[in-house]
């Protein structure tokens, strides 16, 4: 029974979610397509939720932080919207509560999508190019890229990997440019097994390198909060869409007045059957209000200009 009453809450979820206008999303990076499995399955609208947020975090959390977010952490706090499709599921993440989260952690992570024009110079240990081999690293290093949040334009800062055989097993390395990533060289062995793999590993880890130099930190870097700039001083609307009797919307109004994180409540819209307030808040952000109403035995749901609570 709990599993049948959690199936209609996400389907309603969905729903409301997928009847909301179109919202005009800046950051490509918070779109994550799932696609279907290995076995051409299509995955339900619950699993992609679940693969879809460690993939964001993939692409926007420093890759040394990255192991600081569980995989199994719930994504419907961050959600924007889920569109089923034939071939998958398209999940778009709420890019000002996924910032807001970040910051209230202390995760670095990169706010803008880095741009780097990525160059590949491979050569033999007679010296002479090896074409083919720089083809296929440079469209590993695309797949990469876009696993990461990296954007390969050739308007972008030049990062330069140049890769020498010395002889059968040994490859030196040379990283330049005018990237943010500081110059330097390296040189390793190459292991039994195909060479191609253990150098296209060794290309995303310089690429990874590279994009981490642009990660901001928000102990270091003061960091206007995102939910301020976008609601304009932390101002939300919340509706509540449960019938109540008088002295109920009181209450649950007066409960809100007095939390720590409530600045002021307005009413906008009142009647017995759903409210509408616009809410301001003191700057914490709003990621609270969902275990808050949980515990008063309704569910808050995230809309691109607040809460729905039900």
């Amino acid at each position: 029974m709990k599993r049948f009453r959690y199936g209609l809450w996400l389907a309603a979820f969905v729903l409301s979610l997928c009847s909301l206008m179109p919202y005009a999303q800046a950051d490509s990076r918070m779109i994550v397509e799932v696609q279907v499995d290995e076995e051409g399955r299509v995955p339900s609208v619950q699993e992609a939720i679940q693969q879809a947020l460690p993939l964001l975090w993939d692409r926007i959390v420093d890759s040394k932080a990255r192991g600081s977010l569980s995989d199994s952490m719930k994504a419907t706090p961050f959600l924007q919207r889920v569109l089923p499709r034939s071939d998958g599921v398209q999940v778009s993440f709420n890019e000002a509560r996924v910032w807001q989260y970040l910051d209230q952690q202390e995760i670095p992570y990169l706010k803008e999508a880095p741009r780097i024009n990525l160059m590949i110079q491979m050569s033999n240990q007679n010296g002479s190019s090896m074409p083919q081999t720089e083809e296929l690293l440079q469209a590993n290093a695309e797949s990469v890229a876009e696993a990461r949040g990296v954007l390969l334009s050739e308007g972008g800062p030049a990062l330069i990997v140049v890769w020498q055989w010395l002889d059968n097993t040994q490859v030196n390395l040379v990283v330049r440019g005018n990237t943010a990533l500081a110059e330097f060289s390296e040189t390793r062995k190459i292991e039994t097994g195909d060479p191609l793999l253990q150098l296209q590993i060794w290309m995303g880890e310089i690429l990874l390198a590279a994009r981490d130099t642009y990660v901001v930190d928000p102990l270091q870097t003061d960091v206007t909060p995102p939910q301020e700039k976008r609601y304009g001083g932390l101002e939300i609307m919340l509706t509540v869409e449960q019938p109540a009797a008088l002295p109920a919307q009181v209450a649950l109004e007066d409960a809100l007045r007095q939390h720590e994180k409530v600045a002021s409540i307005i009413p906008v819209y009142l009647s017995a059957s759903s409210r509408h307030y616009r809410l301001r808040l003191k700057g914490e952000g709003d990621l609270w209000m969902q275990q808050w109403f949980q515990r008063r035995g309704m569910q808050a749901l995230p809309t691109p200009q607040g809460w729905l609570v039900r």
